[in-house]
Formats: structure tokens, sequence, C-alpha cells
């Protein structure tokens, strides 16, 4: 054992630490687990289960027990002339009676399956709205993991800016301290590094704060140091409706269609009457003997239809309504539909553009190189200075990061394009 613990600790603590990276695949799988509104779809399918089980009694017979005392100040009386030779009961006053009441629905047109169907896709309706709310969260996720990306490849830009204003502010103060340049020049490039350190300190905030969010997003501490993977995502060649249509939002519409669907049925079974069979079994006294005055049993049964006229009518206009309803969904859904291929559109239009400009960004950086090679060329023979070509090189080097910047754009719009259609990954 004491070997075991001796191994762990000189070879176990050799063993290489992970590096400490995120996806934003791993990022959507956390909002699915831990975020709380995913919890909700686990309790609101148990939620449906119980309102199912309560619907689902309807169909079982309702039993009612009661008990009652009273006392009154009179009861009936039996008059018989005073020669008779016998007189009428004497009745109590105070009367005692236990129940136990039985009904049975036979025939309610199939409201109870309806009932349960209908609290079923109530419960589904409630799922897919929550669904929704994670589709948005997730959209947050993205503004907030790209955010963090392109923050960061800003500061490599500017932390490249920086090194070529100190290479500059160098040759120029030792110009000024010569008395070639006016010392105006050394100011101005003094102020554009005050500046250029001002934007380094703000978009390092913005980094931290990005990654305090993402943290807070997907329920991990997620240090400052974290690497953030690129996501590679493919995009469909064009908008096919079988794509669109993935977005939980339309599920959700079809499912109230169908909840409508299910209360159009429900108001049809009040077009007709209910029959149902019941029972009373008591004991007490009176009972329905009311000149029986000793504590006896009594029951009764019997069938019982009911008919409500004033429903039955209301019923054909309830299932207008309804239908009605079902046709505002559907509007919205349209609406929805156009609002969403728009979004589409816009998306490719950015990405296209995108593309063009990493196209020019790679004739930039080929120019930009061969000026690099130029004053390269010219600093050996003396005719350029060390600064000069320190001054080019950054640029060069700025030129492949802003491209740098644009791929990463490209893809947080094939990202977009990919949630906007409710895709979950690539």
């Amino acid at each position: 054992m004491l070997v075991a613990v001796v191994f762990t600790i000189l070879f176990g603590s050799l063993q290489p630490t992970p590096p400490d990276s995120l996806s934003l695949e791993y990022c959507y799988s956390q909002i699915e687990s831990e975020y709380p509104l995913a919890r909700q779809i686990d309790l609101q399918q148990q939620i449906t289960d119980l309102n199912k089980r309560i619907a689902n009694t309807a169909s079982y017979p309702q039993l009612n027990f009661g008990v009652s005392a009273s006392y009154q100040s009179e009861v009936a009386e039996l008059q018989f002339p005073s020669n008779m030779p016998f007189s009428g009961p004497d009745l109590s006053k105070d009367q005692y009676k236990a129940t136990m009441e039985v009904s049975q629905s036979i025939y309610n047109g199939g409201a109870v399956g309806i009932k349960k169907k209908l609290k079923d896709i109530e419960g589904q309706a409630q799922q897919k709205s929550t669904q929704i709310q994670l589709h948005k969260i997730k959209e947050q996720v993205n503004e907030v993991y790209f955010g963090i990306l392109l923050a960061q490849q800003q500061l490599q830009i500017v932390g490249t800016m920086l090194k070529s204003l100190r290479a500059q502010l160098k040759s120029v103060h030792s110009k000024v301290k010569n008395g070639v340049l006016l010392a105006d020049q050394q100011h101005i490039l003094e102020a554009e590094l005050v500046k250029a350190q001002q934007d380094s300190a703000e978009i390092n905030s913005n980094i931290q704060s990005g990654y305090e969010v993402l943290g807070e997003l997907i329920d991990k501490q997620v240090s400052s140091g974290t690497s953030l993977a690129l996501p590679d995502y493919q995009v469909p060649a064009d908008q096919q409706d079988s794509l669109v249509q993935l977005r939980p939002e339309f599920s959700l519409y079809k499912t109230n269609r169908r909840a409508l669907d299910y209360q159009k049925e429900l108001a049809q079974t009040n077009k007709w009457p209910s029959l149902s069979a019941f029972g009373t079994a008591a004991y007490g006294r009176p009972g329905f003997n009311v000149f029986e005055n000793d504590l006896h049993p009594y029951y009764i049964v019997g069938l019982q239809v009911k008919w409500n006229l004033w429903g039955a009518k209301n019923a054909a206009i309830q299932q207008k309504v309804f239908s009605m309803q079902q046709k505002n969904i559907q509007q919205e859904e349209r609406a929805f539909e156009r609002q969403l291929r728009a979004s589409l559109i816009k998306i490719r239009q950015r990405m296209k553009s995108l593309q063009d400009q990493i196209t020019r960004d790679q004739q930039i950086i080929d120019l930009r190189q061969k000026v690099v090679k130029s004053v390269s060329s010219q600093m050996k023979n003396g005719a350029a200075t060390a600064t000069e070509y320190i001054t080019e090189l950054n640029k060069a080097t700025q030129a492949r990061l802003s491209m740098q910047m644009h791929k990463t754009e490209l893809i947080r719009a094939k990202v977009d394009y990919h949630t906007t259609l409710g895709l979950s990954n690539n």
C-alpha cells in the first residue's frame, strides 16, 4: 500500500495537466444540463404526469361520505279523532344520518380521455416554451463567447500598435534630443501611446468581464486564461423549409394548434347528454320512510341523464372561437417564419462580405510582406533605419491579425446561422 502511494506521488504528479480550454459545444451542453431553466423540463413532465392522473380519476367511481346531526322545532304529525283506539307515530325532533354516495359516469362523449390528452399537450407546450428560452440563452452564449475571442484578437492588434509606437517614439526622442525634430512630434506620439494603452486596458477589462459572464451562464468557474476553441461549422447550401422548421418556436405553434383541436373536441362533448349511475347507502333516522323513527339502514340506486341545453348551444360557438384562435397562431407562425428567413438572408450577406474582406486581407498581407522585404534590403544597405523596418513589420503583422479577426467574425456568422436555424451543432 505504501509503495502504491509513493508511486502515485512520484509518477502520478508527473502526468501532464490537460489544457484549460472550453468549446462552444461544451457551453451548449452546460446550458442544457446545468442552467436552471433546463431543469424545468423534467419538472414540467412530472407535473404533466400528475395532471393526467388527476384527469383520469374522473373515469373512476366517485365516492362521497357524509355525517349530519340536526334538531328541529317541529315534525310532521298525524291527527286522529280522540275516540280512535290508536294514535299517530311519535317522531323525534333530533335526526341523524351517515351516508355514502357513489356515482359512476357511463357516457360523457369521451370527455375524460380528451381532458387527459389536453393535459398532456399543455405540458408539451410548457416544455417547448422552456426550450425557446434556452435557445435565447444559447444566443447569449454566442455573443459572449465570440465577444471574448474578438476582444483577444483586438488586444493583439493594439499590442502590435504599442510596439510600433514605442519604436517610433524612441527614434523621435533621439532626434528631438539632437535638435532635428521639434518636441511637438514627440508629444503627438506620446499621446497616441497613452491612447493605445487606454484601449488595451479597456479591452482587457472587457475580456475579464466576458469570462465572468460566460462562467455564470454555464455554471462553471472560467478564468481569464482559459482558451476558447474556434468551432468549425458548415452552412447549408440553401434555406430549405425542413431546416427552417427546426426552430423550437415552430414546435410550439404546432403544439398550441393541437391543444385547440382537443379543446374543440371537448366542446363537442357538451352537445350531447351524459349518462351516469348513482347510489346512496345511509344509516340514520328518518330515512325515506319518514314515519320510521328508529335508526336503520336504507339506500337508493338509479340512473341519471343530464343535458345542458345552453351548453349544447354554446359548444358550436366555442368551436368557432377555437378555430379562429388556430388561425391567429397560423398567422403568427407565418410572421415568425418571414422574420426568420429575413435574418438568414442578412447573415448570408454578412458572411459573403466577410469572405470578400478576407480575400482583400490576403492581398494586403502579400503587399505588406513585399514592403517588409524591400525595407529589410534597404536597411542592410543603410538606406532605411531599423525603426522604419519595425514599423513596416508591425503593419504586416497587424494585417495578418486583421484577417484573423475577419475569419473569427465569419465563424461567428456561421454559428449565428446555425443558431438562427435551430441547429444544435455542425
